[in-house]
């Protein structure tokens, strides 16, 4: 499924304003196939328009088995995970707890 102009648009105004984009502005982006395509498609439109920034989209996983996407400006949010932090602040996840076996806490 392809982004509408008015999609793009959303995305576009979103990224410029807040430096990303989620399921709030845009709820197709629950799919994560049409969150890879409208970042293509954003990268492709801020080329075109010879506007800065890296667009980058990618699904990351919260606490109870909840996975949401985020497609984010690089420029403005530097690391994966401060991208994963804004995605759970912004739809009010919550950040999966980490958890080692006893075989990984073994070190060599």
């Amino acid at each position: 499924m392809a982004a509408t102009a008015e999609a793009l648009r959303v995305a576009e105004d979103a990224i410029n304003t807040q430096g990303f984009v989620t399921e709030k502005e845009l709820p197709d982006l629950k799919d994560r196939d049409y969150t890879r395509e409208l970042s293509a498609e954003l990268t492709k439109a801020r080329e075109k328009k010879q506007e800065k920034g890296y667009i980058y989209a990618e699904p990351f996983d919260f606490a109870g088995g909840e996975i949401e996407n985020i497609v984010w400006n690089m420029d403005q949010i530097k690391t994966r995970a401060d991208a994963k932090q804004t995605l759970a602040t912004d739809m009010g996840l919550k950040m999966p707890e980490t958890t080692l076996s006893e075989v990984d806490k073994t070190e060599f």
